[in-house]
C-alpha cells in the first residue's frame, strides 16, 4: 500500500504543481490547494504505511482446526475431569489460563461431548484474543508442517519446539535462510555448545521432515530428564507434548492411542 500512496502523491501533486502557474482567480487557487491537501494526505499514508510493524509480531497465526469435527460420544466427561486428569497426567494448563478462555475457542459441549481430543488440540494452542500469544500449556504446541512463508519461519517454529521443552537455553543462535523460491534452506543453531547446519529441501510452504526430525534429536540429546516428543495426530499436523513415557502411559490411558512418539527412539 506504501508504494500505491506514494504514486498517487506524486500524481495528485503534479497536477497541483502544473496548475499553480496558470491560475488568474481565486477558484482556481481553491483547486490547486485541495490538490496540495491530497497530495500531503497520500505521503502521510504511505509514510505511515512504510514504516507501520509487520502484522506477524502483532496478531498470531491463525489457529488450525482440528482435522475432524468433534464426535458425539455415548459416555461425555466433564470439561473439569478432563482438565484434572490430564494434570495427573503432567499436562497442565499455564499459569493464569482458563475453562473461560477454552470456552472461547469451542463450547462446553464440544469439549464434553469428544473427551480428550479436543482438549489435547487446545493445549496445543493458544487463546484466541489479545493478548495474543498466551499458549493454554507450556508444554504443547500444534505444528502444522506447512507453515513456511519468508526467512525466519524455520526459526520461530523450531524456537516452539524448544519452548516446550521447558529448557530455553538448549538452543541458541537459531536462524535460517528459507526462501520459497530457492532449493534449499540452510537452518543453523547451537546446541550443547555444539555449532550445527541443517540443510532443508523446499517444498512450497512445507517443512522438510527430515530436517524436523533431526532438530527433535538434537533437542531430545540435549535435554535434561526422560521427557520426550509425543505426537496428537491432527492431519497434516501433530499437537506436540515433551512429557516423559510414564507420563504419556497415563495419557493413553484415558483413552488408547492417544499420543504416539513423535520420531523412532
Amino acid at each position: 500500500m506504501a508504494v500505491l500512496y506514494g504514486a498517487g502523491a506524486l500524481f495528485i501533486g503534479g497536477l497541483a504543481l502544473s496548475l499553480a502557474p496558470k491560475v488568474t482567480d481565486p477558484g482556481g487557487w481553491v483547486l490547486v490547494l485541495v490538490f496540495a491537501g491530497v497530495a500531503a494526505f497520500f505521503v502521510r499514508s504511505a509514510w505511515k504505511d512504510w514504516h507501520a510493524p509487520d502484522d506477524r509480531s502483532l496478531a498470531p497465526a491463525p489457529r488450525p482446526a482440528p482435522s475432524r469435527v468433534p464426535e458425539s460420544s455415548a459416555n461425555p466427561v466433564r470439561l473439569e475431569n478432563q482438565i484434572a486428569a490430564l494434570a495427573d497426567a503432567g499436562l497442565i494448563l499455564a499459569p493464569g489460563r482458563t475453562i473461560e478462555e477454552l470456552l472461547q475457542s469451542w463450547a462446553r459441549e464440544d469439549y464434553e461431548s469428544d473427551p480428550w481430543n479436543l482438549l489435547l488440540f487446545m493445549y496445543g494452542s493458544e487463546v484466541e484474543a489479545e493478548p495474543w500469544g498466551r499458549a493454554f500449556c507450556e508444554r504443547g504446541w500444534n505444528f502444522d508442517m506447512e507453515c513456511l512463508e519468508q526467512a525466519g519461519d524455520y526459526a520461530r517454529a523450531f524456537q516452539q519446539l524448544v519452548r516446550i521443552t521447558g529448557q530455553p537455553d538448549l538452543v541458541t543462535d537459531l536462524s535460517d535462510d528459507f526462501s520459497p523460491d530457492a532449493e534449499t534452506a540452510v537452518i543453523r543453531y547451537t546446541v550443547m555448545g555444539q555449532a550445527r547446519t541443517l540443510k532443508a529441501r523446499v517444498d512450497n510452504d512445507w517443512a522438510d521432515p527430515e530436517a524436523v526430525e533431526a532438530f527433535v534429536r538434537d533437542l531430545e540429546a540435549a535435554a535434561k530428564g526422560p521427557s520426550r516428543f509425543w505426537a496428537a495426530d491432527n492431519g497434516q499436523a501433530s499437537v506436540l507434548f515433551f512429557v516423559s513415557k510414564a507420563e504419556a502411559a497415563k495419557i493413553n490411558a484415558l483413552s488408547p492411542g492417544l499420543l504416539q512418539r513423535y520420531i523412532g527412539a
